[in-house]
């Protein structure tokens, strides 16, 4: 079992709380000398639209999430209905808000257990969520990652991910033995369902963040002068999943506000423009917090975090 001292927790907080602040200075400055709102009204109702129209998709693509989320619970998931577990999902995802960006995770862990998952299980699923979503943004960020950073540095993290990973499942292997060690026809179709489960998983996170690069292509659009497309929609893939990368592993950053903004404005300033760049950075924050919204209010209306079945057992 890993232990991660107080002290390591500390320092990880207080450097995550220095680049979300140098984060938030930044978008300060920018938004402080070109003046972004200036183009917004010039491009109003085109704005206006894009981001409602961006919310509502941003909310329904929450499904995705959940989606996964349900394959990666497992064999155990399928007991309960799918719908269970986007309620479940939709009503902790706002919680990412708040300070310390930990309370969606205990929020799924305490609603989890209501869907008759076991701690263990439910730990598990959101370490794998984690780890799939990392993976998946850091190879579609991968080709604009390569042009800004040290190409030797990136070789080498190409080759130790993969040992790394290997050294994490043979650890797992030698302390934790279970079916999906164990030899039999069994065990063979529980790795193979398993397997089946992440890349299911893996997949359904590629689609999200292609909705959301979607999204940003349209908001980008919007506010472009010339009425034609400002960033190739490759573009927006990749410089997306970067953002969205750099909020996510930087500590104590509540769903990535500030960081995630500067790295768009940093990374688009040369191809859209300054005040394009800080616009559609805002742009896109109004949408997820939005669609957050969106995903949390459908998700309330199906229907309770338990399934019948197990209210009437909790009852009886």
């Amino acid at each position: 079992m890993i232990v991660i001292s107080d002290k390591v927790v500390r320092s990880g907080r207080l450097v995550g709380w220095t680049v979300v602040a140098a984060s938030l200075g930044f978008v300060g400055v920018q938004l402080w000398q070109h003046a972004p709102w200036r183009l917004a009204g010039a491009h109003l109702e085109a704005l206006t639209a894009a981001v409602v129209g961006g919310a509502l998709v941003y909310g329904m693509a929450g499904f995705l999430l959940s989606s996964a989320w349900h394959q990666l619970l497992g064999r155990g998931s399928a007991t309960t209905p799918l719908r269970y577990h986007h309620a479940v999902y939709g009503r902790t995802q706002i919680a990412k808000y708040l300070p310390g960006n930990v309370f969606h995770l205990v929020g799924r862990q305490v609603m989890g257990r209501q869907l008759g998952h076991g701690q263990g299980r439910l730990a598990l699923a959101s370490l794998l969520e984690a780890v799939l979503l990392v993976l998946v943004a850091a190879a579609l960020s991968l080709p604009l990652a390569w042009r800004w950073f040290d190409q030797e540095m990136l070789w080498i993290g190409a080759f130790a991910a993969p040992v790394l990973a290997l050294l994490a499942v043979l650890w797992v292997r030698r302390r934790h033995e279970s079916a999906l060690w164990r030899d039999g026809a069994a065990a063979d179709r529980y790795r193979a369902a398993a397997v089946r489960r992440l890349l299911r998983a893996a997949a359904i996170y590629v689609l999200f963040f292609l909705v959301v690069a979607a999204i940003f292509w349209m908001l980008a659009l919007s506010v472009n002068e010339s009425g034609r497309p400002a960033i190739a929609f490759a573009g927006s893939v990749t410089v997306v999943a970067l953002a969205w990368l750099a909020g996510f592993v930087t500590p104590g950053s509540s769903a990535g506000i500030g960081v995630r903004e500067a790295v768009l404005i940093a990374a688009l300033e040369g191809t859209l423009g300054a005040p394009a760049s800080a616009l559609i950075a805002l742009a896109l924050r109004l949408v997820t917090i939005g669609g957050d919204v969106v995903f949390l209010a459908v998700s309330a209306t199906l229907g309770p975090v338990r399934p019948p079945a197990q209210v009437d057992r909790a009852c009886g």
